[in-house]
């Protein structure tokens, strides 16, 4: 099911980044650090995974076109965790933005990266409607109405 819900999130970051490129002349600061979030996530999250240092903060702010880069790596680099569905993988071991360390399944780390990308494109929908402009529709029921 982790694999259905990181094609989800990819094509749901995929179809808002589209969207905040079409509106970029009248789209608020505020959805693009939202959708930088989403992206440095996702970023620090892979990385962890993976052992390594992340390239970026948690609130770090990009441009669209960053934005886009970091999409295309996190993204590819998510949907190729093999078996991410496995409780028997190794347990990640990191420490969080504080300094506090932790161990965490990675399956664990996968759905919460894909909620927490949910909630924020959430929070980007409300900011874009509160200013006029259409939000695109991301809900996971779109999705599966479209792969069908």
């Amino acid at each position: 099911m982790l694999q259905q819900f990181c094609s989800y999130n990819n094509w749901a970051n995929s179809i808002l980044l589209t969207a905040l490129k079409e509106q970029a002349d009248v789209l608020p600061q505020s959805c693009i650090n939202l959708f930088s979030h989403i992206m440095n996530a996702q970023m620090i999250w892979l990385y962890r995974i993976n052992g390594e240092v992340p390239p970026v903060s948690v609130w770090q702010q990009h441009d669209l076109e960053t934005c886009s880069r970091l999409l295309a790596e996190s993204g590819q680099g998510l949907a190729a965790i093999e078996n991410p569905d496995d409780e028997s993988l190794p347990l990640v071991q990191y420490q969080n933005t504080t300094g506090k360390a932790f161990q965490t399944s990675v399956p664990d780390i996968l759905l919460h990266v894909f909620n927490h990308g949910t909630y924020h494109r959430a929070q980007i929908a409300k900011e874009m409607k509160l200013n006029g402009i259409d939000p695109a529709n991301t809900d996971y029921i779109q999705f599966v109405r479209l792969k069908s």
